[in-house]
């Protein structure tokens, strides 16, 4: 089973313990190496993920053993970029009303784009602000479910181990 993930999971996998979606990310991780899952990134991820991960306090040298951390904990496959351009093209133009009313980034609809073509079951995120946001998930319904961390830990029970 593929499900994509945003860069945004990915970050909150390392916060501080008690923040928001840090526990069930934690646990997101562990259900994907323990069944054997692969969770799918938009290549945007080899970016965002440092330059979040920068932003801290983080020391420079631990940044990237951090980074590498993640991706192994996460069974993380980044595909190119060029693949996925005319999808995400495709989704603005279709969700353009959504993409104007909300201020949803060109970069989060080439997350989803990913994962719809690489034919993820579902794609977390902890985006509350756009795509968790319940007309986003409804609209997106058709290609992809968005769930938060917490969505998609009860999904994984739920369903059987491969």
């Amino acid at each position: 089973m593929r499900l994509g993930v945003d860069t945004s999971v990915l970050v909150a996998s390392v916060k501080r313990r008690g923040e928001k979606f840090h526990g069930s990310t934690l646990q997101l991780s562990d259900i994907i190496k323990d069944r054997g899952l692969r969770a799918v990134a938009s290549s945007l991820t080899l970016i965002e993920l440092p330059g979040a991960l920068a932003s801290t306090t983080m020391p420079v040298e631990k940044i990237f053993e951090v980074e590498s951390s993640i991706q192994e904990n996460f069974n993380l496959y980044i595909p190119s970029y060029e693949e996925y351009i005319d999808k995400t093209v495709e989704l603005m133009m279709e969700f353009r009303d959504l993409k104007r009313s909300l201020k949803i980034g060109a970069a989060d609809f080439h997350h989803l784009a990913t994962s719809i073509k690489e034919k993820c079951e579902f794609f977390v995120t902890v985006d509350e602000n756009h795509l968790l946001r319940p007309e986003v998930k409804q609209a997106l319904q058709k290609y992809v479910a968005i769930l938060n961390p917490e969505e998609a830990l009860k999904t994984l029970m739920n369903s059987d181990p491969e």
